[in-house]
């Protein structure tokens, strides 16, 4: 399960997370982390932007089992 970090600090601009999983998609890649700073869509409520090593976020949702997931058009290092 991903550390929500939004939770302790809705402020956060960098951190460093570990890379949990990543697939390919037809949008381009989908990546979860070990922990998170960006707060997924919900309510209403659009995600937030950022970069995951240079790469834009182009969206960040939770999956119906609890895991936060980063879509970005190309793959990441672990």
């Amino acid at each position: 399960m991903t550390e929500r970090l939004y939770y302790g600090d809705s402020y956060l601009r960098e951190f460093v997370a570990n890379l949990v999983r990543a697939a390919e998609t037809a949008k381009g890649f989908e990546v979860v982390l070990d922990q998170t700073a960006f707060y997924p869509t919900s309510g209403g409520q659009p995600h937030d932007p950022g970069l995951i090593e240079e790469c834009p976020v182009q969206e960040v949702y939770e999956s119906q089992d609890g895991e936060i997931i980063h879509s970005i058009a190309r793959p990441v290092e672990g």
